[in-house]
């Protein structure tokens, strides 16, 4: 520690060098697949630390959760609760494409701990996030339909369903798609990847 430097600030260092690791190495290797001591080296500090903040492994892996997802799902409730907001849908897609853009250790996480049948992750994902995050979005799309911005013949599940597809999708295929056409998600291409999914959208379901 360095002379003067107050305890507290040095331990919210060292709390959000774990917590990044863990982030890495989840996402790499599934929750089964790392242990306390990796997740120590990875982050430079005695693995005595994760149990001083985070009692153990799980605990340290549901705070890694709760310190990414929850804010995000806090913007949705915001975007969401806002009163008849006419970019409301634009900007749900922003906000989510952009912290995906800016969290690639999601997409890898999500498809390994989630999608993946046995995934320790899944059931934390469907009650806290998932189910949560969709009927939003569902409420989102019925009253973007009640304000006649997006055609009131579409079944407002499926167009959520529809919407965090093409979402999340160029995420989670990124790895095939930079092999294939030398994509980076760099800040020029993510614009353009929002600008054009905001467009296909919104466009598609016109009035």
């Amino acid at each position: 520690m360095k002379p003067g430097r107050p305890a507290a600030d040095r331990g919210h260092a060292v709390k959000q060098q774990l917590l990044a690791a863990a982030r890495n190495l989840f996402a790499q290797h599934g929750y089964a697949g790392v242990s306390i001591r990796a997740v120590a080296d990875a982050a430079a500090v005695n693995p005595a630390m994760i149990h001083y903040y985070f009692d153990n492994k799980a605990g340290l892996y549901a705070a890694m959760l709760a310190d990414s997802f929850t804010p995000l799902m806090h913007r949705i409730s915001s975007i969401v609760g806002s009163a008849d907001e006419p970019a409301a849908l634009k900007d749900f897609l922003s906000v989510y494409m952009r912290s995906l853009g800016s969290n690639p250790w999601m997409p890898p996480l999500i498809l390994r701990e989630v999608v993946a049948e046995g995934g320790h992750l899944r059931g934390w994902f469907i009650q806290q996030f998932a189910a949560p995050g969709g009927g939003l979005l569902t409420l989102l799309v019925q009253r973007e339909q009640s304000a006649g911005r997006i055609r009131a013949d579409a079944d407002p599940t499926l167009t959520a369903l529809s919407l965090l597809s093409l979402a999340v999708f160029p995420f989670v295929a990124m790895p095939v798609t930079r092999e294939l056409t030398g994509l980076r998600i760099k800040e020029g291409y993510l614009d353009r990847l929002v600008a054009h999914t905001e467009r296909l959208f919104l466009e598609g379901l016109k009035p």
